[in-house]
């Protein structure tokens, strides 16, 4: 190795040396700020025996993001304390739906993840709803998610906020080939993918499923499907069987609910409307809010 190849790589060892003390420190921190931004104090823990669960998708456009953000609404109605995870590095959303503003050099997730600062200056609680999320950020950035200083730091981040929050609802991106993304699916305790009509939802599930399986993701206990339909399309339940998935809940994907995501806002949230599938929509999204609690093991 040339003396500058060696100094590049001392340089580098430095740098990465710098990050994992900073990640420490910011883990021995963790748990004091966790506790005061969840507003938990000193409770005895969590209302939910499995509390972190993930919204995901096995084709793209099926409104995975859209029932995260209304999921996490409704169970703060319930008197949950809930915080939304955004994985969506690059091009997240949920901030969107929650009216909060992406600054270029506010503290979020990455910053974070990276071991720049603080958790508390990370977690946004301007809202119900706690949000943690990307601001502004670029593919560079997405890969330096992907290092082992940032997955120790995820890994951290999940194990606290299990305990001081009452519920965690992870918007992930389903991408098998991102080292973040995995951890997430291994360490949660549900899944839920969202299918719409389409023969790709099926057909994908199965091939993400045996992905993850080489990952050690154990999909086939903790993986259940959420239909959101937008046609009058039906299939049987042939192939959910044949996949051996539970289909927890059928909700309308109406044109008022598509609307308001693209305008960025959460459906379930003072939505006026007198369309019968919004109604029902909004009625659903709230049977399965019930549903999730319910399989996390809820206590009063």
């Amino acid at each position: 190795m040339g003396f500058f190849s060696k100094k590049i790589r001392e340089i580098e060892n430095d740098n990465e040396t710098e990050q994992v003390n900073l990640a420490k420190a910011t883990s021995d921190r963790a748990v004091d700020v966790i506790k005061e931004l969840s507003g938990k104090g000193n409770s005895s823990g969590s209302k939910l025996v499995d509390n972190v669960v993930v919204f995901t998708n096995a084709s793209g456009g099926t409104g995975a993001s859209t029932l995260a953000s209304n999921v996490a609404f409704l169970a703060t109605q319930k008197g949950i304390k809930v915080l939304l995870i955004d994985l969506n590095i690059m091009c997240p959303i949920q901030h969107t739906y929650l009216n909060i503003k992406q600054e270029i050099d506010k503290p979020d997730l990455v910053s974070f993840l990276l071991g720049k600062n603080q958790l508390s200056d990370s977690i946004d609680t301007s809202n119900t709803v706690n949000l943690l999320f990307a601001n502004n950020r670029t593919l560079s950035d997405e890969i330096n998610c992907n290092n082992r200083v940032a997955i120790e730091n995820f890994s951290n981040l999940i194990s606290k906020v299990r305990q001081y929050y009452d519920l965690v609802v992870i918007d992930c991106p389903m991408r098998v080939d991102c080292m973040l993304q995995n951890v997430m699916l291994y360490l949660c305790d549900s899944i839920y993918i969202v299918w719409d009509e389409s023969i790709n939802s099926i057909v994908n599930t199965e091939k993400l499923r045996r992905n993850m399986a080489l990952s050690g993701i154990d999909s086939f206990t903790k993986m259940r499907v959420v239909l959101n339909k937008r046609t009058s399309l039906h299939f049987s339940d042939y192939p959910l069987k044949k996949l051996n998935l539970e289909l927890v809940e059928i909700l309308p994907f109406s044109i008022d609910v598509i609307d308001n995501s693209l305008r960025g806002r959460i459906f379930c949230d003072k939505a006026a409307t007198s369309a019968k599938n919004a109604v029902e929509f909004a009625r659903k999204a709230d049977s399965l809010t019930d549903k999730i609690l319910k399989i996390g093991g809820y206590i009063a």
